[in-house]
């Protein structure tokens, strides 16, 4: 859910109980997304395991793919096998 969505919902009563409810409405979703809609603070909580900036998407892409390259996934043998019935 967005943060207007979210606004909406949760502030429901001060939005309606303010005199202009669409300052209102703009300053609560300001509110929201420098507490909770930020990459930032969910990093820092662990959420994530990294923010990388929008320029370098394309060498991190490469670098994982790099790393998955030569990767050898081994299936373990079966123990049993199926039984007739």
């Amino acid at each position: 859910m967005g943060p207007e969505g979210a606004i909406n919902v949760i502030r429901r009563r001060e939005i309606a109980e303010a005199e202009d409810v669409e300052a209102k409405r703009a300053e609560l979703v300001a509110d929201y997304r420098n507490q909770f809609a930020n990459p930032y603070i969910a990093a820092n909580r662990g959420y994530v395991d990294d923010v990388i900036d929008p320029a370098e998407t394309r060498p991190e892409l490469i670098k994982a793919l790099r790393m998955l390259e030569s990767k050898v996934d081994s299936i373990p043998p079966k123990k049993h096998g199926n039984i007739p019935l």
